[in-house]
């Protein structure tokens, strides 16, 4: 058999990842979550994603501009750093946890890399080798580990860090990755 496109789609997709808003993303993420729920909504926002990629990514494009995809991203991100700025910890811990960590990790997740270069790769590797599982394997398990590897750090500077500076870590993250999608709009 031919693993060919498993690996050009694992090799591509890793590095295209290193240092991108999602990876940056993720590590703010760690700071704040469980771990197990952090690397589960990564592995499972990147699985839909690269899925979405392989069978079914020409279909957002052809509907929704590209656009219309980051100028939400950007905003939506920026709300997150807002939030994270001005929202009440003690007020949320209160209410019981309202807010999921998984689904905010799934749903941010999603929305940053939806549309983003690693899934348009994927698509285009996808037409490329007509291989759909082994480019959605590659490109999933390169999205996991690289993401995972933003886990470990965010996790590390959590256990160095002050809980004040690390509320301002993680909304300076998701400030910067809302400003870097919305100046890439223009730019």
């Amino acid at each position: 058999m031919n693993f060919q496109p498993f690996f050009a789609t694992l090799l591509v997709i890793g590095l295209a990842e290193v240092g991108d808003k999602t990876q940056l993303l993720t590590m703010g993420f760690a700071t704040r979550y469980p771990i197990w729920e952090v690397i589960t909504g990564v592995l499972c926002a990147s699985g839909l994603l690269m899925g979405i990629a392989v069978f079914f990514g020409g279909i957002i494009h052809y509907y929704i501009p590209d656009f219309y995809i980051q100028l939400f991203s950007g905003l939506f991100f920026l709300l997150i750093g807002v939030w994270t700025i001005f929202g009440n910890e003690k007020e949320e811990e209160a209410k019981g946890g309202n807010y999921n960590p998984f689904w905010i990790v799934f749903v941010s997740f999603l929305i940053a890399e939806l549309g983003d270069k690693t899934q348009l790769a994927t698509l285009a590797f996808s037409a490329e080798f007509g291989r759909p599982f082994q480019v959605w394997l590659g490109a999933t398990l390169a999205m996991v580990g690289i993401n995972g590897v933003g886990i470990l750090i965010g996790r590390w500077v959590k256990d160095l860090i002050s809980k004040l500076w690390i509320k301002w870590l993680g909304a300076t993250i998701f400030i910067l990755v809302g400003l870097i999608t919305l100046i890439k709009l223009w730019f």
